[in-house]
């Protein structure tokens, strides 16, 4: 008699069926989290929990154990060392299932099938370490600038304001304007010449218009 030994089959066959729930759970070891069918993380769920509790109990048989089903070391070592820790607290529910809704086509109820209790990523702790380090580097340096550094000749120093260094740039663009003309002088200039130039050429018309009335006179 079969009593209470209720399996879903999945459409699939015996050895189909424990190749892709083998899979799922390698899956949700490497990654912790994944989208599915309800049915399909239902089934995986009973398979990924008893691995966890075999992996509370570090032992040489619980090992194996978890070797025929992985039939991988390093997943069989990440589950023992980082994954197994995490649950000590927890006599159940190592996994959790997040509804996503139906998809599209055919109509599929699609799932987040994740683990309740995640390790740090990789590239979060590498940006932690990264930041610490900067930390370090910076007060190390600070601590060996005990004095101040003393200013080059042409670099301006320090503790001067900087409304002096504006009256220094000022005076010296007011030099270079005395030393050479702008374009503006320059055109002033030439309109003054040519000014000259007319008003002396209506002094010498007005002169010979002069002669000119003396002679009919006579």
């Amino acid at each position: 008699m079969r009593h209470g030994n209720l399996r879903q089959k999945l459409s699939m066959r015996p050895s189909h069926r424990r190749a892709t729930l083998g899979n799922m759970v390698k899956s949700l070891i490497i990654y912790q989290k994944m989208e599915t069918t309800r049915v399909r993380a239902k089934a995986a769920r009973t398979l990924a929990e008893h691995l966890i509790t075999l992996a509370k109990n570090d032992t040489v048989t619980s090992r194996r154990r978890a070797y025929t089903i992985l039939n991988d070391r390093d997943l069989v070592s990440k589950l023992f060392k980082e994954i197994a820790p995490l649950f000590k607290t927890r006599t159940s529910g190592y996994t959790r299932i997040i509804p996503l809704g139906f998809r599209r086509g055919d109509g599929a109820d699609m799932v987040i099938f994740e683990l309740t209790e995640k390790t740090a990523k990789k590239k979060e702790k590498k940006v932690a370490e990264k930041a610490a380090k900067q930390i370090k580097e910076e007060s190390h340096e600070e601590n060996k600038a005990g004095a101040p550094k003393k200013a080059a000749a042409g670099e301006p120093k320090k503790h001067e304001a900087p409304h002096k260094k504006e009256v220094k740039e000022e005076s010296k663009i007011k030099t270079l304007s005395k030393s050479r003309p702008t374009l503006q002088e320059e055109k002033m200039a030439e309109k003054a010449k040519t000014e000259e130039r007319k008003m002396a050429g209506n002094k010498n018309f007005m002169k010979n218009l002069r002669g000119l009335f003396h002679k009919r006179g006579d």
